[in-house]
Order: C-alpha cells, then sequence, then structure tokens
C-alpha cells in the first residue's frame, strides 16, 4: 500500500502517483465552523479521524500562541484562540486587534501597532523562545512525521504582517514615500523568518509554507516593481537560507489568493515548486499548469467562489475530474479547496465531502 509520504513526494516530482495527493485549504483546518460541521458529519470530535476520513496526505506544524498568552487567551469561535478586548473584539499576540463583523463570520482590523511609530526596530516580535511556542509542532511531527507530508507554516511572510502591523493604507504609502521605515521592518521580518523556517526544519517539515495575498480577483495588489523592490530580494534570501540549512532537502510552497500571472515566472525563478491556490476564478488552472508544469506543482485549484458553495454534486465531481485528467498527469497536482469553505449553509458540507472522495477514488488512465 503507497503511504502518504510516497503519494505526495511521487507528485511533487513530477511522477504520477496512485492517486492525486489531496490537502486542506492553506491553514490547518479549514474553519473552525466548518470543521465543526465535518465533526458532526463524521460523528467525531477526533481531528485525526476526519483528516483520515478525508484522505489528507499532509499534517501541518504551526508557530504557536506562548504558554503565557494561552492564559489570557479565550477562544473567539470561529477564529481561534486571542485575548479578549471587549464582548466582539479581541486582540492576537502581536497586539493587532480584531473585530468581528455582524455576520458573525468574518473580522476586520481595528488597531495596528505600528501606526504611529516611526522606528519599526522598537516593536518587539512574540519571543520564539517563549515556552509553548513550538511544542504542538513537535509533537505532530513525532506522531505523524513517518507516514504524513510535514509542512511548516510560514504564510504571511512579509506584505501581510507588515500591513497588519502597520494598518493597509500607511504601509502601501510606505512603499512610495518611507523607503527606510519598510527597509527596517522588512529586515526585522526577514530575520525572523528564517529563524522559524530553521527551528521547522530541524523538527522535520517536508516542506515550507511561505506567501503573502498579492492578488486581488484581476491583478496584483501592488505594482510588480514594487514586489521586486521589496519582496522578491528577501524572498530569495529566505528561500536560499531555508534550501542550505536542510540541504536542499525542504519543498517551498508560495500562497497567494487572486491573480498573480505576473510573478509566476520570478517565483520559479526563486526556487519556488508548490503554488497555491490558484482560483480558477482568477487564473485558469490549465493554462498554469502548460506553461509552467515543469517547474510547478499546482495545490488548490477547486473553487471556493462558485462550485462548492452554489454547484450540485455533480457539478463538484466534474471540476475535481477535469483538474486530477488536465493538470494531474505526471503528477505535479495537489487537490485542494482554493481558500477556507465557508461553513453550511454557505458551503454544503456533502460537496466537501465530495471533492476529496471523488479525488481518493479517480484513477488515471494511461
Amino acid at each position: 500500500m503507497v503511504s502518504s509520504r510516497e503519494r505526495v513526494f511521487k507528485a511533487l516530482d513530477h511522477k504520477t502517483p496512485d492517486r492525486v495527493p489531496l490537502d486542506n485549504a492553506w491553514m490547518p483546518y479549514i474553519r473552525m465552523d466548518t470543521w465543526d460541521a465535518l465533526k458532526r458529519y463524521f460523528n467525531t470530535n477526533d481531528d485525526e479521524i476526519i483528516m483520515h476520513n478525508l484522505g489528507i496526505d499532509f499534517r501541518y506544524l504551526a508557530m504557536s500562541i506562548s504558554n503565557e498568552f494561552k492564559e489570557k487567551a479565550k477562544l473567539y469561535y470561529p477564529f481561534g484562540l486571542f485575548k479578549p478586548v471587549t464582548e466582539n473584539t479581541f486582540e492576537d499576540e502581536w497586539g493587532i486587534r480584531y473585530q468581528i463583523t455582524s455576520s458573525g463570520l468574518h473580522w476586520r482590523y481595528i488597531y495596528h501597532p505600528l501606526a504611529n511609530i516611526e522606528d519599526p526596530t522598537e516593536y518587539e516580535f512574540p519571543n520564539l523562545d517563549a515556552p509553548g511556542r513550538f511544542d504542538d509542532a513537535i509533537r505532530t511531527a513525532k506522531l505523524y512525521g513517518d507516514k504524513y507530508v510535514l509542512q511548516g507554516l510560514l504564510t504571511q511572510t512579509f506584505f501581510e504582517y507588515s500591513w497588519a502591523l502597520r494598518g493597509f493604507n500607511k504601509f502601501i504609502s510606505d512603499l512610495y514615500t518611507n523607503e527606510k521605515f519598510v527597509n527596517k521592518l522588512l529586515d526585522k521580518m526577514l530575520s525572523y523568518r528564517i529563524e522559524i523556517g530553521k527551528r521547522y526544519i530541524e523538527i522535520g517539515a517536508d516542506i515550507i509554507q511561505l506567501g503573502d495575498d498579492f492578488g486581488m480577483q484581476t491583478g496584483m495588489i501592488i505594482p510588480l516593481k514594487l514586489w521586486r523592490k521589496y519582496f522578491k530580494p528577501r524572498m530569495k534570501i529566505l528561500i536560499n537560507e531555508l534550501k542550505r540549512y536542510s540541504h536542499n532537502n525542504t519543498y517551498v510552497f508560495y500562497h497567494s489568493d487572486g491573480n498573480i500571472k505576473p510573478m509566476i515566472p520570478e517565483l520559479i525563478e526563486i526556487g519556488v515548486q508548490i503554488l497555491n491556490p490558484i482560483q480558477p476564478e482568477c487564473m485558469n488552472p490549465f493554462e498554469i499548469k502548460k506553461n509552467y508544469g515543469d517547474k510547478l506543482t499546482l495545490h488548490g485549484t477547486i473553487s471556493v467562489q462558485t462550485t462548492l458553495p452554489f454547484g450540485s454534486k455533480e457539478d463538484v465531481i466534474r471540476e475535481v475530474i477535469s483538474r486530477i485528467e488536465k493538470c494531474g498527469r505526471n503528477g505535479g497536482l495537489i487537490i485542494a479547496p482554493t481558500h477556507a469553505p465557508q461553513p453550511p449553509p454557505h458551503t454544503p458540507i456533502e460537496n466537501i465531502i465530495t471533492m476529496f472522495e471523488t479525488a481518493k477514488k479517480y484513477k488515471l488512465k494511461s
């Protein structure tokens, strides 16, 4: 019987596996409320049983909040552990504050700790040596590292955390008018990310997930020239450092929502091997496969904007089979939703199950 590790590595090496590998969205679990619906569907509270039943071939190494912060935190459904500020506002370990929207499904930023700071080097990032920081990652590696491929999560690598700390409008303005501030903040973030990545590698990560949302539905959030100026050089340094540290044994995964077609050749140039999520409403997965399929593994591709929430069971089956047939020959494909599916009734739980079941059963014909 083929193990998950064998299956994934075969696909990453652009060889045809026994079936296409399967993953969640780009985060460890989909959404807490969607995950709760899966618990009810499978009649279990055991996350591992759900992962096994869905056929997911990966497990995740995530940097945790510190034990000290956990004592102050409270579970804010469905968004995770944060320190409560008021009834519907909460704060993370970075000091960023959020407010739950009226729908209860989403949140918005309401406070940015670097908004009025002139020198970002004065701001202290969360201590990587704090007790509890990597305990969960170590536990996961020990339990699952011999069977599943381990992904170390470093998404929101530079851009997203920078603007969350500074404020979106202010940080975008900084890119044009405050180069000194931007470079100081990004250099500090680079050193921090290198250290986290090295710790994941020491724990046993097979894949390091990097990324930032640089894409909108129809194009990039910032001009390509600004990405090249600030973010590409630091991403290259980060990738090179982690590759060197792992003796080139770690795969590099890159996440960005939206249409980032102008970036793709340059992501490949700096060492990216897996691209996620390739939203079909923004970029044609078949076109990406045709142009870059010998260099990239496509991760995701199953629509959370149209097919999963609004399609019939037959629509889901057709989309999954089409992806496997057109993008999965000679490997280079990992099926996953292109983002976190909304909970029922916004996304029928049966459609999520159908996506995984179809991919598990479908065999490519030679």
